[in-house]
């Protein structure tokens, strides 16, 4: 099984039970409204990552999910996707939270490597990220651990819906065939 296939299939059992009480439509289209959001990294104004955050979680979202020979997080717009998450469904607390979990990990880097995880190199990158995945569930709001969970969720979140992977990726129809509602089956 591929890489992608089962974070595929992950994201699916990850997300299922926050996106429960939405139809399947229903979670495209917010997964289409989200990427439709204002744009980062390459110049585009943000609304609630500054330009040090954001290349930080791009980092981030592009070790979890790199581009091979499918589009990654680079391709699928996660920066982006998650500041208009940030903005737009999150409340103040949680986006406090959230940023206070960044700046967490972001000391917690530089305390443990002596550099900004912009800075380390794949092999330090993954290494780093395998110490803070590893950490016990439940952990604290705020805190690194609990930022990096949310991250990668949301990372596979907008993967996913991403119009790069559901056009390039995806290629199996939802329903094989066509409807024909008069046709016994």
């Amino acid at each position: 099984m591929r890489r992608r296939d089962v974070l595929r299939s992950l994201g699916a059992l990850a997300l299922g039970p926050l996106l429960s009480p939405l139809s399947a439509g229903q979670r495209m289209r917010l997964g289409a409204a989200l990427h439709a959001g204002p744009t980062g990294p390459a110049g585009t104004r943000l609304e609630v990552l500054d330009a040090r955050q954001a290349a930080l979680v791009l980092a981030i979202a592009d070790t979890v999910l790199p581009r091979t020979d499918t589009p990654g997080a680079l391709d699928a717009g996660v920066v982006e996707f998650l500041d208009r998450l940030l903005a737009a469904w999150h409340t103040e607390h949680e986006r406090t939270q959230f940023l206070a979990g960044l700046e967490a990990f972001d000391g917690q880097c530089r305390e443990a490597t002596g550099k900004a995880f912009e800075a380390l190199d794949a092999t330090g990158r993954a290494g780093f990220l395998s110490e803070v995945d590893g950490a016990p569930r439940g952990a604290a709001p705020g805190t690194s651990h609990a930022f990096y969970a949310r991250l990668k969720e949301v990372t596979v979140f907008a993967f996913l819906t991403s119009k790069p992977v559901q056009e390039g990726v995806f290629k199996t129809p939802i329903i094989p065939g066509r409807f024909e509602g008069c046709v016994p089956v």
